[in-house]
């Protein structure tokens, strides 16, 4: 699927009555040849307009590309690295701050003005389902390299003070 095809997608579920959230999920599977999204797109609800509707956190548009990577490219067990994965999710909420300036819904949404019918966040979340079909086709494009958190040292033995534990 070529990535206007994955926007029109997401502009058209969103559209039908999908939040942000689901719709970039959605969109974004079906650009990878997951035609199931239906199901996956219920794993993004919650993340509609800035977690439960709240306005106050990420993008949802954002998150649900960010559930999306974590989907089609997530790890299947703790033994496992997800360097790799940290670094496309970093690089592309970097190119999303870049293009938008900030990645909060009400930093978003503040920076919209008066919308009519939701049509600023239907383009922005056409343009982010985008955004991340392109990632995945050329990972390198956008990949920037994700701060250590510490959740590998605890795979080496017990935690440290201060580091990840979840």
């Amino acid at each position: 699927m070529e990535t206007k095809e994955v926007e029109q997608r997401a502009q058209a579920l969103f559209q039908s009555g999908l939040n942000c959230a689901e719709a970039v999920l959605a969109a974004v599977l079906a650009g990878q040849g997951v035609e199931e999204c239906g199901q996956a797109a219920r794993l993004g609800t919650a993340f509609g307009a800035g977690v439960g509707r709240s306005k106050e956190e990420m993008c949802g548009a954002l998150s649900g590309g960010l559930i999306a990577l974590g989907y089609l490219r997530g790890r299947h067990g703790g033994a496992e690295g997800w360097d790799g994965l940290a670094a496309l999710a970093a690089g592309v909420r970097d190119r999303f701050k870049a293009i938008h300036g900030c990645t909060s819904c009400a930093s978003l949404l503040a920076r919209f003005g008066p919308q009519e019918r939701m049509d600023k966040c239907i383009r922005l979340t056409a343009r982010t389902a985008g955004l991340f079909h392109d990632a995945l086709q050329t990972p390198g494009a956008v990949e920037t390299p994700a701060a250590a958190c510490g959740c590998a040292a605890r795979q080496a033995g017990p935690a440290a003070a201060g580091s990840c534990r979840g």
